[in-house]
């Protein structure tokens, strides 16, 4: 674990949340709502109703927010994306071009050959989304034709991760590195079925080594 791979919306290695970054989307949000609430008032004092000047405002409130919410979500994910090069450079781990010619829905944001020249797919997401399953390929000649040894998805919010969801994406090479204080890590790693498929999110550096012949 590093202190710097910290992101907004959790931690990485099981570091704290990055409570200055909260705070500032959080005041920057303020600025926006409270500007335009003083807008649209300078209009429904002078031309509505006590009544109608209300249900506008508030109106305007919940969608306000109802936008906001969206927009956290894509900020979160697209922060947690981009973990996934700052860890790799960071510990200057070499990455490869995705295997050409493989079309498939999958997620990943880097690739890396191991030491027997297959290959590795790395993708961090703050949540497992029900998308990534319809997406993900249950061809497992398909990833040998390719040459595609696993997938490891760093997750880390794992509260939609089901047991359904390690054990079947498990058994086509999915590789899930949670983070170290996480209650579903503890449950599925004691579990025969699915303790193949879970990992500590602090060991993916040496477990990339290990991979890459680079102990």
């Amino acid at each position: 674990y590093n202190p710097k791979f910290e992101v907004s919306n959790g931690p990485v290695f099981g570091g704290k949340v990055n409570d200055l970054g909260v705070k500032g989307c959080l005041s920057a949000e303020r600025v926006q709502i409270v500007q335009g609430f003083n807008e649209i008032r300078k209009y429904t004092d002078s031309e509505l109703s006590l009544a109608e000047s209300n249900i506008v405002l508030t109106a305007f409130c919940q969608e306000f927010e109802r936008r906001l919410g969206q927009k956290r979500k894509g900020r979160a994910g697209r922060g947690v994306e981009n973990v996934t090069s700052l860890i790799l450079d960071f510990y200057d781990i070499p990455t490869v071009s995705a295997p050409e010619h493989f079309t498939s829905g999958l997620e990943i944001d880097r690739w890396v050959k191991t030491k027997d020249n297959w290959i590795i797919g790395i993708s961090c997401k703050r949540t497992l989304r029900e998308r990534w399953k319809q997406a993900y390929t249950e061809n497992t000649d398909l990833l040998s034709r390719y040459k595609i040894k696993e997938l490891w998805h760093l997750i880390t919010f794992d509260a939609d991760l089901s047991d359904e969801k390690i054990t079947e994406m498990g058994s086509y090479r999915a590789i899930f590195y949670l983070p170290d204080s996480s209650e579903k890590y503890i449950r599925a790693s004691k579990h025969k079925g699915m303790s193949n498929y879970v990992r500590l999110m602090s060991k993916i550096i040496d477990d990339l080594k290990f991979q890459l012949g680079m102990e």
